[in-house]
């Protein structure tokens, strides 16, 4: 029974009903210009809009394909995995022994800042999609987690 778990995926601010609604918006916008080409004799220009339409489309499904990617963070008695999950699938996990982990947040110069694990003179990053925001947030909470399960004789009181 996990004391602690969360999802992490990189965020998204457009669904795929919106970003297809705008490559059809998109599409019927340059194909209104391309008939105009059309009718004044200019016919290879339709060629040239119709491009544009393929690579945005094309963004869109990278970026969607990108956003399949995955972090597991789950804490439990004596153990703390990570499961990272590629957008191809390949899944990856890591075991740290929380007793001796340590959660650090470094901020940069700017509003930029990243989250590791430390244990042993090792550092491990964790949610590198995140926000800065996100980020601290997490942080508080595992750090939080991490110091009542060092303390907590009983793992169930966490």
């Amino acid at each position: 029974m996990p004391i602690f778990r969360v999802n992490l995926h990189p965020p998204r601010s457009l669904g795929r009903r919106a970003a297809r609604n705008i490559v059809i918006a998109m599409a019927c916008v340059t194909s209104t210009i391309g008939l105009i080409f059309w009718l004044v004799g200019a016919w290879p220009v339709i060629g040239f809009l119709g491009v544009d339409v393929i690579l945005l489309s094309l963004a869109f499904y990278f970026s969607f394909r990108a956003a399949r990617a995955e972090e597991r963070i789950e804490l439990r008695h004596g153990n703390l995995r990570v499961t990272r999950i590629s957008a191809r699938g390949t899944r990856q996990e890591f075991d740290f022994q929380p007793y001796w982990l340590q959660v650090v947040l470094e901020r940069g110069d700017d509003d930029r800042c990243e989250l590791y694990l430390r244990s042993h003179g090792k550092r491990f990053e964790i949610g590198g999609f995140l926000g800065a925001e996100e980020k601290t947030d997490l942080a508080g909470k595992l750090d939080r987690l991490l110091r009542q399960a060092r303390c907590s004789p009983d793992p169930r009181v966490v």
